[in-house]
Formats: structure tokens, C-alpha cells, sequence
């Protein structure tokens, strides 16, 4: 054992003090690559935790506000167009609401915060939603205020219209 410390001696002797210390930098910039990598991947990990737990509280704060308020609660339903004035500005801000809301979840995905069963999950949300006519009707007339992508997914989940009293070329 002896014989292989001063193997060892002496091959450091032969390599150099400036050899050794661009190795040991070497060394010292791996680790710190992957640590930072390692940083990273929670950071992003953290993200994606983050935008579930605001699109959820997002999601309860819109409901729960469709609760307290039943009045803004039947901006959701059929028939609303007898609303007052106050009540149609109501229904319209509430639906602009579901709007923004969609919106930030297909934003989540579209920046990989959300997985694909997540994803499906509030694709199939959005288009239930967007069955009641009056979101329809209200996303015809804000539409144009949305990103490209999120105007042809509006459209694809909105589909062939499912009420029967809804009107237009079949």
C-alpha cells in the first residue's frame, strides 16, 4: 500500500500544480453545473405546483362568487336576455370572468405548466362551459381580444352547438 502512495506522489509531482488546479476547476464547475441543473428542475417543478394552485383558486374564487351572487350565477344559464342593466353588466363582466379563466388554463399548458391528464381535464371543463349559449354568444363578442391559439380552441370545443334552441346554418 505504501508502494501506491508514492506512485501517487510522484505523479503529482509530475503533473504540476497548475495541472492539478485546471483539473480540480474542472471538477468544481461539473458540480456546480449540476447542482444548478438539479435547482432547475425544482424551480420548475415548484411552477408547475404554483399554476395548479392559482388556477384552482382562481377556479373556487369564480364559482364562489357565482354562489354568494346568484344574480351573476345566471349569467350561465339560458334566457338571461331580460336582464336589467346592472344585472347584464353583471352577466357580461361574470362570463368575461369564465373567459380570463380559460384563457390562463390554456396559457398554462400552452407553457408545459400543466401535464396532458391535467390538461384534458380542464379541456373537457371549458367545453362543457361552453355550451351555455351565453358564454357562446358572449365569446363572439370578445373573441377578437384573444390570442390566435386560444380562439381556435374556443372554437373546436365549441363545436356543433348541443342546446336545442340554438338557431344558425346547420
Amino acid at each position: 500500500m505504501g508502494g501506491e502512495f508514492e506512485a501517487l506522489a510522484e505523479w503529482l509531482r509530475a503533473v504540476g500544480a497548475v495541472d492539478l488546479a485546471n483539473v480540480g476547476g474542472l471538477f468544481a464547475a461539473l458540480a456546480g453545473i449540476w447542482l444548478t441543473f438539479l435547482q432547475l428542475l425544482m424551480f420548475r417543478r415548484q411552477l408547475k405546483l404554483d399554476a395548479l394552485i392559482r388556477i384552482m383558486d382562481s377556479n373556487r374564487a369564480i364559482v364562489s362568487l357565482g354562489f354568494d351572487h346568484p344574480v351573476v350565477w345566471a349569467a350561465m344559464e339560458e334566457g338571461t336576455g331580460a336582464a336589467s342593466g346592472d344585472e347584464s353588466m353583471a352577466h357580461r363582466r361574470y362570463r368575461q370572468l369564465w373567459m380570463n379563466h380559460m384563457q390562463i388554463m390554456w396559457s398554462a399548458w400552452r407553457l408545459g405548466l400543466v401535464s396532458g391528464f391535467e390538461w384534458e381535464a380542464y379541456r373537457q371543463d371549458m367545453a362543457e362551459f361552453l355550451r351555455a349559449r351565453s358564454l357562446r354568444e358572449h365569446w363572439g363578442q370578445v373573441s377578437r381580444f384573444y390570442p390566435r391559439g386560444f380562439r381556435r380552441l374556443v372554437t373546436e370545443l365549441s363545436g356543433p352547438k348541443q342546446d336545442s334552441g340554438a338557431t344558425g346554418p346547420g
